[in-house]
């Protein structure tokens, strides 16, 4: 028997890496990813390659260019497939998903796995995921189908989000939880969940050899061609990405048809819209009250190239590797007199606890207080990061509102213009 990483993330394929090689290397297991984005497929080679886990299995999520696609193109004047192709590509999903309920889910999940031989879901004995996404739950109940039901599931770190009740309401029951900082989690003290966690090994920035490993993993250069020393991130104003997308401007323009065939899209892509908008915003005023010190955007690994323009037109650069998840960047480097700033990013938090050994507190400004203020509940978030910040005090800031946060920032502003 064996145990099988399910990974929606680089950073959950990096923690599968930790454990792996650090904690529970005495014992096989396989990873399981998906097309989330650009280079999965290499990164998959280059997995296998490491020999860390004997099996390595991609599954195609990416969204196919059907119909939808065809009229969205449409609209936008982008002609780059054609109708026939369209509606041969919708045609071939309706008859995937089809052959999906009449032979299960060992067929729904290994038709669309493009790197990897077919999965036997009868050997594995322990599945660390998270309940995210129907993949994640097809394949946990292929292999609780396969073994009868004895197969462990542990939560694994993914972030913030890990750390909220809400990802406890799982499609299946839990037996314990992966976290590096259990103690922060806002169901630590809960009875039922009290002596289920279990922690994560801090990755070590003197370790040498577990830095070689994810450096060939996720293919990051840098080091070697600064003759393996670590980076040097000084005097740096660093602004954290999510990826939220803005309002799509073809739907500025769409004929009564389309638009009642695409409301779906549009009602999301408007929700989303609002807070793309109101994190661009702080942006600005980052970006223009940054006493001519340096202003690095840090992208999502999984926004688009598009992003860059729309940061751009304020004065900042953009941090090298965008695809590269920030841990793996945060592991080569070593940072001096920086301001970190996200609307609730997970990259920062990981900087405090996820590593040991680190060179520098970093102060580090959330503003989701301000960003998701009338727009959802953010109670969760509430908890968790005033809780972090009661950890970390004097290097974690939560204004309430924009005139305390720029308030805020003038002083982190000035106080990093007087350490050059």
């Amino acid at each position: 028997m064996k145990k099988l990483f399910i990974c929606l993330t680089d950073f959950q394929i990096l923690n599968a890496l930790n454990l792996q090689v650090n904690n529970e290397n005495n014992e096989d297991a396989d990873i399981f990813f998906v097309t989330n984005k650009q280079g999965n497929e290499e990164l998959a080679a280059r997995l296998q390659a490491t020999k860390i886990f004997k099996n390595v299995y991609l599954f195609n999520n990416s969204k196919i260019s059907g119909l939808h696609r065809y009229f969205r193109n449409l609209t936008e004047k982008k002609y780059k497939n054609s109708f026939i192709s369209a509606f041969t590509e919708s045609a071939r999903e309706v008859f995937y998903k089809i052959c999906s309920k009449i032979y299960g889910l060992e067929y729904k999940v290994n038709k669309k796995v493009i790197f990897g031989k077919e999965i036997d879901f009868s050997i594995y004995d322990r599945i660390f995921c998270l309940d995210k996404r129907q993949i994640v739950v097809d394949v946990v109940n292929a292999v609780k189908k396969k073994t009868n039901g004895k197969c462990k599931i542990s939560l694994l770190d993914e972030g913030t989000s890990t750390y909220w009740r809400s990802i406890l309401e799982t499609h299946f029951p839990i037996d314990d939880i992966y976290l590096y900082q259990p103690n922060l989690a806002n169901y630590y003290y809960d009875k039922n969940w009290c002596e289920r966690f279990k922690v994560i090994p801090k990755i070590d920035w003197k370790d040498q050899k577990f830095r070689k490993i994810i450096n060939y993993v996720f293919e990051f250069v840098e080091l070697e061609k600064n003759g393996n020393k670590l980076l040097e991130v000084k005097n740096k104003i660093i602004f954290f990405d999510q990826n939220w997308d803005p309002m799509p401007k073809y739907f500025d323009h769409l004929p009564s048809v389309l638009r009642f065939l695409l409301h779906k899209p549009y009602k999301k892509h408007k929700k989303e819209s609002r807070f793309y908008d109101a994190k661009m915003e702080m942006f600005r005023i980052v970006a223009n009250n940054c006493l001519n010190n340096e202003v690095m955007v840090k992208l999502h690994p999984r926004s688009p190239d598009d992003f860059v323009e729309d940061y751009k037109i304020s004065e900042c650069s953009m941090a090298k590797n965008l695809k590269v998840s920030w841990e793996v960047f945060m592991d080569n480097c070593s940072f001096k007199n920086n301001i970190w700033i996200t609307v609730s990013s997970t990259a920062l938090c990981t900087y405090k606890t996820a590593f040991c050994n680190h060179l520098e507190d970093i102060p580090m400004v959330f503003l989701y207080k301000i960003v998701y203020k009338d727009k959802m509940d953010f109670r969760e978030d509430d908890e968790f990061f005033e809780k972090f910040q009661s950890r970390y005090p004097g290097s974690v800031f939560l204004p309430k509102t924009v005139e305390e946060f720029q308030e805020i920032y003038a002083k982190l502003v000035t106080k990093m213009s007087q350490r050059q």
